[in-house]
């Protein structure tokens, strides 16, 4: 690669949208991560859980569109929690079909997570102030439908 090239990109990462949100989604996990240790779930957990307690029983592949998750990461994701008890795997009509529900430890663990959840956004909104943080929060919803259903 010539000079010229790395002189002109060197400090372009800084302006790349994609390592900027991948930043700051790192420091904010490790934010919530922090606050939901007592409550046993990581909040990458919580994420993948959160859609099947709200529209269970579900489809792998509609936990996947819920977060934007490839379906492959989405079942080693229900997997891990197919394995600590808090989820169960059964066929649906279709034997291609997964359905996924939580089991009681499920609703238990999810529920006993929320205050710790809701103390999470509460800092990142003192953090980022309340208004900016609510903004964030709805255009970050828009730019991940914008770019998934695209």
């Amino acid at each position: 690669m010539s000079q010229k090239v790395l002189d002109t990109y060197r400090k372009r990462g800084f302006d790349c949208i994609c390592g900027n949100l991948r930043m700051a989604s790192r420091a904010i996990t490790a934010v919530y991560d922090e606050h939901l240790k007592p409550s046993g779930l990581t909040s990458n957990q919580l994420a993948v859980l959160w859609p099947i307690v709200a529209m269970e029983p579900t489809p792998m592949s509609e936990i996947a569109k819920a977060v934007v998750m490839d379906k492959t990461t989405v079942s080693r994701n229900v997997a891990g929690l197919e394995a600590l008890g808090l989820v169960q795997i059964q066929p649906g009509e279709d034997a291609r079909l997964r359905l996924v529900s939580t089991t009681a430890k499920g609703r238990h663990a999810f529920a006993a997570a929320m205050p710790a959840w809701e103390a999470a956004q509460e800092a990142v909104a003192r953090t980022f102030g309340k208004l900016r943080f609510t903004s964030l929060v709805k255009e970050s919803k828009k730019l991940a439908r914008a770019i998934a259903d695209r």
